[in-house]
């Protein structure tokens, strides 16, 4: 049998990459519709404008801090005991 460590690191593994397909394809979405256009392909780039850069940067941080906080506890619930220290979160 598993450990509680060993679950804990695939269950939250799998919802990790599951939620970061869904909120990448949501952020794009979401810029789409919001400015008309793709996102930016490399916001460090010169060809990026500024504020196009940051707002990008600043959306797909926050949403994928969200997303990040939703997946763990979404993963918490399912463990049948304790979730295990975490000194990374």
């Amino acid at each position: 049998m598993l450990s509680q460590k060993t679950r804990w690191i695939l269950l939250s593994g799998l919802a990790a990459t599951g939620t970061a397909f869904v909120t990448r394809s949501l952020l794009r979405r979401g810029w789409h519709a919001a400015a008309g256009e793709d996102p930016p392909l490399n916001p460090a780039s010169s060809e990026t404008a500024w504020t196009e850069a940051l707002v990008w940067t600043v959306s797909a941080s926050v949403v994928a801090g969200l997303s990040r906080l939703t997946a763990r506890r979404a993963a918490a619930s399912l463990m049948d005991g304790p979730v295990p220290e975490d000194r990374y979160a």
